[in-house]
């Protein structure tokens, strides 16, 4: 495998996975070179030494463009003897991983495939890059994309429907998508073509984690179960660091809201079909709920006790920052990415600290006593669609061919495992259980192969097998994960959003969000009076919010 002359920057933190991404991470250079690569890398990067000075299209010079119809394609592909060759574009942090990723080269050689990894920026940029590539017919053989560009570019001809390639040579991703129908449902474009697969994404959320240490020394014995008897717990380490005025019991990073699930107060479809707030799969807020003022109410009440960092409640709390006070014991509490806990213990924790440890909270009880749960990432990432060049028709049964077998049960072992006997082995009970040391393979500098199996990380558009995801984590991290996400984790819909409809959603978003997040500070701070509150909704209507909860509802309603 083998990346090309358009390669950007390189990502230079590899030791947490791909969501959590603390910038002073134990970040190392890339080495440079091939030095230390299995041979598989060092062939393919001849290669690409030998035809590295063609630019990064699937069509060759001279040579009239392959038809477009995916079926006339399949078929006459259909005894396709080589094994496939192809170019693939993705986001340049994700090339930089996967070059080191050891199982890679094990998936080449048993899959006889050579991929030329393109680099195409990040962010933002990656998505404009893959328009102007695409646009001008120079998009490589198949690459990522956005499911919204899929559609609107498959529609136009540039993508093959990969629907007659998957009946005819992808059994088991063909078996998937009829037990996974939220899926094909979400791929199948409006024409009933399916011009992009999308990776499945592990089950994760955010959890709530303190100081057990700093609990046991204020006295405090039990969890808190409730929000009452949280802020109770917050009052008595207050009053227990009394003395340290930089101490405040609870803060993070990012946008202070959390614990709306425990309030009635997050964005959602309820039963009936009815989208509430401005919809963003369980993890934003449902402004009009009537739990929502309780909760902004409870943030003014910790701001005015001095419960809560004020830092990070105004939005200037860096990272940086945020970690400083979370390891010198100035902070107790805070809810952020599941690995976080884990990232405490290794960067300086238990070095600063002998006593220094962390628990990890089951989210609160609501109002009704009922269990409250944390919305997961989305299931699907839209924003990783994987798309095959029409111009590259005669390569796409190979392609479909080569991405059923990470489908099939020995392709999911590799990708979820590794190699038996190499990085897992068979307990007495029969189940998989790692070989290799989690610290040791996730800590080597960006440049140095490794056995990593961070799935919430983009290879292909495959599946992925949770069990082992939680399994190859810090030992912190899977004591509780796969118990955790099975009881207090919920998963959202998905919704899909028409061309039009999404471009004028992004732009109210954009203004309603800046102008909710404003107004939310200087509620919880005093600066504007909760008696303003009616107003204040009348406001967020003027700028648009309800127009936003119109157009959900309306692509909530067409996947219905």
């Amino acid at each position: 495998m083998m990346v090309s002359k358009c390669s950007q920057s390189l990502e230079r933190t590899r030791v947490s996975n791909e969501s959590q991404g603390p910038k002073k991470l134990k970040a190392a250079r890339h080495t440079g070179g091939l030095r230390g690569r299995p041979k598989q890398w060092v062939a393919f990067a001849v290669m690409a030494a030998l035809i590295g000075t063609t630019a990064c299209s699937s069509a060759s010079p001279g040579k009239e463009a392959a038809p477009k119809d995916a079926g006339a394609a399949a078929g006459a592909s259909a005894e396709q003897a080589k094994p496939v060759k192809f170019t693939y574009t993705l986001p340049g942090k994700f090339v930089n991983w996967m070059k080191d990723m050891n199982w890679i080269p094990v998936l080449l050689k048993q899959t006889g495939a050579e991929v030329e990894l393109v680099a195409g920026g990040d962010g933002d940029t990656y998505y404009k890059n893959a328009d102007l590539k695409i646009g001008s017919g120079d998009f490589s053989d198949a690459g990522i994309v956005q499911l919204s560009q899929a559609d609107v570019y498959g529609t136009k001809g540039a993508f093959l429907d990969l629907k007659p390639l998957i009946e005819k040579y992808g059994p088991n991703i063909k078996k998937f998508m009829d037990q996974h129908p939220d899926l094909t449902k979400l791929v199948t474009s409006s024409n009933g073509k399916i011009y992009a697969l999308v990776p499945e994404y592990p089950k994760i959320s955010n959890v709530t984690f303190y100081r057990d240490d700093l609990l046991k020394k204020a006295g405090i014995t039990s969890e808190p179960k409730t929000i009452q008897e949280f802020t109770d717990v917050l009052r008595k380490l207050k009053e227990a660091n009394k003395d340290n005025k930089n101490f405040f019991p609870f803060g993070g990073r990012d946008d202070f809201l959390r614990f709306q699930s425990a309030f009635g107060a997050g964005d959602s479809i309820d039963a009936g079909g009815k989208v509430h707030g401005i919809y963003n799969g369980g993890q934003g807020s449902d402004i009009k709920a009537p739990g929502f003022k309780k909760l902004i109410e409870w943030y003014a009440r910790l701001y005015d006790e001095k419960l809560v960092d004020p830092e990070w409640i105004s939005g200037l709390a860096t990272e940086e920052a945020w970690q400083t006070k979370m390891l010198n014991g100035n902070l107790v509490f805070g809810n952020d990415f599941y690995t976080r806990p884990a990232w405490f213990l290794v960067n300086g924790g238990v070095k600063n600290d002998p006593n220094y440890s962390l628990k990890v909270l089951p989210p609160f009880l609501d109002e009704e006593g009922k269990q409250s749960k944390f919305p997961t990432v989305p299931n699907y990432r839209t924003d990783r669609a994987f798309v095959i060049n029409a111009k590259s028709a005669d390569k796409a049964p190979g392609i479909i061919k080569f991405l059923d077998y990470m489908y099939s049960e020995q392709g999911q072992t590799l990708v979820g495992w590794g190699v038996e006997g190499t990085t897992f082995k068979k307990n007495a009970g029969g189940k998989n259980e790692f070989t290799m040391s989690f610290d040791d393979e996730s800590t080597k500098p960006l440049g140095t192969p490794s056995w990593t199996f961070f799935q919430d990380r983009l290879t292909f558009p495959i599946p992925v097998n949770n069990e082992a995801f939680y399994e190859w984590n810090h030992s912190l991290t899977k004591s509780y994960a796969n118990d955790y996400f099975s009881k207090y984790a919920q998963t959202f819909p998905i919704l899909k959003y028409s061309t039009e409809d999404q471009k004028e959603r992004s732009n109210l978003v954009a203004k309603v969000n800046e102008a909710i997040k404003a107004n939310l500070v200087k509620f919880v701070t005093g600066k504007r009076p909760l008696s303003e509150w009616d107003a204040f909704l009348k406001e967020m209507d003027g700028l648009g919010y309800n127009k936003i909860i119109e157009i959900d509802q309306k692509a909530y309603d067409a996947v219905k």
